[in-house]
């Protein structure tokens, strides 16, 4: 009987070790049952490795590939042109969001915007920019809270003036968000690398969305406000 009451205990022991100390900060090494491969052989960006031949860490694409998602253009794109599965940043108000030496405002004409469109900057908004600027906009996602000290990350909040009213002085238009998202600004990293221009504008065209939508429901209590007010008032 003893033995299977010290069993029980040993048990009891074990699983607390295993599970009753998980959510709590320490700063010593814990101590692992199982390593869930914490440690892994893997590279780090631009070091060496021994595991290829030519010790080169970093791979380039292997030659007649296309990453996944994008097609074989037909012909060379000439100067200016938009490239449409691109990244590039130069030339064509697509490409760029310059119109001359000025960041323009709108749509370029080689976006459509409809629902699949609207969808796809959705899908892609919830990547790159949920993280930061959070689901709504208002610039409280998880990261913000992750800041030096315990303290706060500022973040953009993209229903501020200076994003979505074009009255302000300080006013982003589509032609400079389109800059940011690409070569970043401040606190925020370039994704020029990693997300292409159209995706570039669905995002933008989905932000310009999600402060419609703010904007009209203000205006839709503003408005239910002032008609409760007035009957009191009868």
């Amino acid at each position: 009987m003893k033995y299977i009451f010290l069993a029980i205990i040993l048990s009891g022991v074990l699983i607390l070790g295993m599970f009753g100390l998980r959510g709590h900060k320490f700063n010593e090494t814990p101590v692992e049952i199982f390593p869930d491969m914490d440690r892994q052989d893997r590279i780090n960006a631009q070091s060496r490795s021994d595991f290829f031949a030519d010790g080169v860490g970093s791979r380039k694409p292997v030659n007649g590939t296309v990453p996944i998602g994008f097609s074989v253009p037909e012909a060379a794109a000439n100067e200016g042109d938009a490239i449409v599965d691109g990244f590039s940043l130069s030339g064509s108000y697509f490409n760029s969001g310059q119109m001359g030496d000025y960041f323009g405002d709108g749509m370029p004409a080689e976006i459509k915007v409809d629902k699949d469109f609207l969808v796809r900057g959705k899908q892609r908004y919830g990547i790159y920019c949920a993280i930061c600027h959070a689901d709504s906009g208002n610039g409280n996602g998880p990261v913000r809270s992750f800041g030096p000290n315990g303290g706060q990350i500022p973040i953009a909040n993209l229903h501020d003036a200076k994003f979505s009213d074009p009255s302000n002085q300080e006013y982003r238009p589509d032609g400079e968000i389109f800059n940011i998202i690409t070569i970043g600004r401040g606190l925020m990293g370039a994704y020029g690398g990693a997300i292409p221009a159209k995706d570039r504008w669905a995002i933008i065209a989905y932000m310009r969305a999600l402060q419609n939508a703010k904007i009209t429901a203000a205006k839709e209590q503003e408005n239910k406000t002032e008609e409760g007010q007035t009957a009191s008032t009868e």
